[in-house]
């Protein structure tokens, strides 16, 4: 190592921002964590091959702010191994997620949750509510999760109870742990994954704010993969059936989802409905 490079201190947390062919949206994401509070951070964007001007995009960032960090893969390696890379090259000792989609709309955020983390070590995951808007911003339903460890174990098993631009989780735990899995069954529900595992090792937590922006989107990798997605939670799910109560409601649940996007797949259901079923189910 570098004489200077060792004396340069390390920020408390690394964000990671995958993208790939995100031009038309990354500017919002990168702007909200750069209008932060908090500012002992840096952004790392790994760039996974994408062949729109990100890069460019990206490059402009660079030129204004030194914490934002650019990885670009030379071929599309999937959002999994790009996780990964951010993970391996992150130097923060917390690492935040944000998607290019996604904003995070309280300018406090990172810094609510470092400080929990920092003040409560038996912790190793937190994560806040979400807006869900559409493609023009417009909000759609909101929800909070819950909020305590033992009540978010007790639901874990029925269903993710963290969006993954909102959560920030401790980077030692997560590299012992190997890091978001490659394996292709569970692809797309990668940080799922990685949830269920981190809480073997320590608690959970959300905060009971309105932290992020999702947004709901055709194209994106939720919308299209639902029943990929279905089918492979129900697989995760008997992966942890001893670690997580409520085993049994949970894989009920997992297969009335699958037999819902199943049936709205060959019944095309109206929008407004579907963003109503959403909204139950996410704050159930």
């Amino acid at each position: 190592m570098n004489p200077v490079e060792s004396t340069i201190k390390a920020p408390l947390a690394s964000i990671i921002l995958p993208v790939y062919n995100g031009a038309d949206r990354i500017k919002e994401a990168i702007k909200s964590v750069s209008n932060q509070s908090y500012t002992d951070w840096e952004l790392l964007v790994v760039d996974d091959g994408s062949t729109d001007n990100t890069e460019e995009i990206i490059n402009n960032f660079l030129k204004n702010d030194s914490r934002i960090r650019y990885i670009k893969n030379k071929v599309n390696l999937g959002i999994q191994k790009s996780l990964n890379k951010g993970l391996r090259e992150a130097k923060g000792k917390y690492i935040a997620r944000i998607d290019d989609d996604d904003i995070w709309i309280d300018k406090d955020k990172l810094k609510k949750q470092l400080e929990f983390l920092e003040s409560n070590k038996e912790y190793v995951l937190i994560g806040t509510g979400v807006v869900v808007v559409d493609k023009n911003k417009k909000e759609l339903f909101r929800y909070l999760m819950l909020q305590e460890d033992q009540k978010i174990r007790n639901k874990i098993l029925r269903k993710n109870c963290f969006a993954h631009s909102s959560v920030v989780f401790r980077k030692d735990t997560a590299l012992k742990l190997g890091g978001y899995s490659e394996e292709d069954d569970v692809r797309h529900i990668e940080d799922y994954d990685l949830w269920l595992k981190l809480g073997i090792f320590g608690k959970f937590a959300n905060i009971g704010e309105y932290s992020i922006a999702f947004m709901e989107r055709s194209g994106s990798i939720t919308s299209d993969n639902k029943i990929i997605q279905a089918k492979r939670t129900i697989f995760e799910i008997f992966k942890f059936k001893y670690q997580y109560p409520n085993f049994i409601i949970g894989y009920l649940l997992s297969i009335m989802r699958l037999l819902f996007f199943f049936i709205q797949k060959v019944v095309p259901f109206n929008e407004k409905f579907i963003y109503k079923i959403k909204k139950i189910y996410k704050q159930q």
